[in-house]
């Protein structure tokens, strides 16, 4: 029977992770050279390559991505099992990994992770913003604790909750024409170019097709890759954009960006909490879940 030695299995995942040598090492803290000897070693005791190496880092091999596939499984049910045995010492310490798309990742979940902190100062944070496909695989492979997204993209294997309503609204610059309107139709948005989300984003998602729905079709100006961005190119006066009401409060108030009173345009989705059914849920857990639903009620 083959003997896996947990920390080789844990260096090669972070190698297969990151695509090369260097970088794995560079993760997880340790010299490359170091690296090389637990992947060869694990590679003897398995009788076989796990990887080509190649000048622009690795490939895996067949029974690599095997091995990698279980690795994963095995260290997230790894850091589980600290989770909960953290669990049982009550509140005093731990870590909780947030996966969050960008609008509650950056607007909503700072003030509540601030409010539990300061009750539980024990507790450790790691917060991933990212959009939601990339929030629910994390969720879906056990990379995180806790999902927060801005869409239902249902599975099988996760459960959601709704937990708050964002509303979608149209920004332009401050100083451009169309802000100065008095009156703005629809017909004056679709003679604009926008500055958009990247797919995968559920705001870009959802506004496209509320759009869509009135018969509005989204030009493309600009693709960007996060919410500041966004604000930052549509204040510069490359397009409109379609931002959460959330998000815009400061640039408002700094007039750089007013939001458009566009007829017949109210976009309202709901935000959601997402997990695994299958994974426990500790104390820590349904406390910050608690929080949350309590801070976005009292609002």
């Amino acid at each position: 029977m083959v003997s896996i030695n947990h920390h080789q299995l844990h260096v090669f995942y972070a190698v297969a992770r990151e695509g090369s040598f260097s970088r794995g090492a560079q993760a997880l803290g340790i010299s490359q050279p170091a690296t090389s000897i637990q992947v060869r070693e694990l590679e003897a005791a398995l009788g076989a390559q796990l990887c080509y190496r190649q000048r622009q880092g690795i490939r895996l091999t067949d029974l690599g991505e095997l091995v990698y596939d279980y690795a994963h499984r095995i260290l997230s049910l790894s850091r589980e099992l600290e989770t909960a045995v953290d669990d049982t010492l009550g509140l005093r310490r731990g870590v909780m990994t947030i996966g969050a798309s960008s609008t509650p990742g950056e607007y909503l979940l700072p003030r509540v992770i601030g409010a539990f902190k300061a009750q539980y100062p024990g507790l450790q944070f790691s917060l991933r913003i990212s959009n939601t496909a990339t929030v629910m695989q994390q969720v879906l492979r056990r990379e995180v604790d806790l999902g927060v997204v801005g869409d239902a993209l249902p599975s099988p294997e996760t459960k959601l909750e709704p937990f708050a309503d964002d509303e979608i609204v149209i920004v332009a610059a401050a100083d451009s024409a169309i802000a100065a309107k008095q009156s703005i139709s629809l017909e004056d948005v679709a003679a604009e170019g926008f500055v958009v989300r990247e797919r995968g984003s559920a705001t870009r998602r959802i506004a496209e097709e509320a759009l869509a729905a009135l018969g509005v079709h989204l030009t493309v100006n600009m693709e960007l890759g996060g919410n500041e961005a966004v604000k930052g190119a549509v204040a510069a006066g490359l397009g409109l954009g379609l931002i959460s009401h959330y998000g815009i409060t400061a640039e408002e108030r700094a007039g750089m960006l007013v939001r458009l009173p566009v007829e017949g345009w109210k976009c309202v989705r709901p935000l959601y909490l997402v997990q695994r059914k299958d994974k426990h849920e500790t104390r820590a857990e349904r406390e910050f879940i608690d929080l949350l639903l309590g801070a976005r009620k009292a609002q």
